[in-house]
């Protein structure tokens, strides 16, 4: 198999991403590397395949950033900028895309939302970063989810947020970012459906994407049996989001717990699939994603 390298010629191949604005640019996940390309290399079907392999890295640095501290964090993120210094040990960007481009409007949204402040790095026309320090209270899927519906329904803006893991200060987080922009990219190929999603989310589904087909020969009678069989699929789907609590998930379908019961236990009984264990909750959970797929 013919190697980045090998197709062109003039790659260029670095540990940092680079800068020349006569090139196109990618983050190498596998190798953890950046790759620039020179643009007049590349042509537009070329850059679409290769914008699958890797993960593009958008060049804005004639882009101005809403603060200094702002531009700081871009020209480190992407380009050779030194790391910010900040009061917490812990930082972790949320990723936002857009479906307007109205920054003023997005600002206001942010500072009226959020209850501490929040540092906002456009990384792209429509796409941006929220920088959110660690603290006693940080921003939960609820909060994520809250804010995406005040955006769409107070500043007419649709979007989309990924939310990233809390990582210390150090040049290592080129690389969360670099991965993170790679997960966000994913979840919004993989679950467009879902405006809020996080690493958690999306690995399942990348999974599916890879290996779908192993699990589709090994379990096809468990999926027909999902696909004919919504509520059930939906049943077990929430009593593994409730980390297989009983009484929990019975109380949220409005059951009685012993008929939430006898309804796992005919499932395990039917499939030889034991919900109830960790393995067993993960296999029917990945059967539960591919059965919704497949419809």
């Amino acid at each position: 198999m013919n190697t980045i390298e090998t197709i062109y010629k003039r790659a260029v191949m670095t540990d940092r991403p680079g800068a020349n604005e006569t090139c196109f640019h990618f983050y190498d996940k596998g190798q953890n590397r950046y790759i620039s390309i020179p643009k007049e290399d590349v042509t537009d079907t070329e850059r679409q395949l290769l914008s699958q392999l890797y993960t593009p890295i958008e060049r804005n640095n004639g882009q101005s950033q809403h603060s200094s501290v702002e531009q700081k964090w871009w020209d480190f993120l992407a380009n050779d900028g030194e790391c910010p210094s900040v009061k917490a040990e812990r930082v972790r960007f949320l990723y936002i895309k857009l479906a307007e481009d109205d920054r003023s409007g997005f600002f206001e949204a942010v500072d009226t939302f959020f209850d501490h402040s929040l540092l906002v790095v456009w990384t792209g026309e429509k796409e941006c970063i929220l920088i959110e320090e660690e603290s006693d209270y940080p921003i939960q899927k609820e909060d994520a989810q809250t804010f995406l519906d005040v955006l769409a329904g107070d500043f007419y803006m649709a979007g989309r947020l990924f939310t990233g893991r809390f990582a210390k200060l150090a040049d290592s987080l080129k690389f969360v970012y670099a991965n993170e922009t790679e997960a966000a990219r994913k979840a919004a190929l993989l679950i467009p459906e879902q405006k809020v999603t996080t690493i958690e989310t999306v690995v399942p589904h990348l999974f599916l994407a890879q290996n779908g087909s192993e699990l589709v020969r090994f379990f096809a009678e468990e999926q027909e049996l999902f696909q004919e069989d919504d509520d059930l699929r939906n049943t077990l789907q929430l009593f593994i989001q409730n980390n297989l609590n009983v009484s929990q998930t019975a109380k949220q379908l409005h059951l009685h717990r012993n008929s939430l019961q006898y309804r796992i236990d005919k499932f395990i009984d039917r499939t030889g699939i034991d919900v109830r264990s960790y393995e067993g909750a993960l296999l029917v959970y990945m059967i539960c994603l591919m059965s919704v797929k497949k419809q």
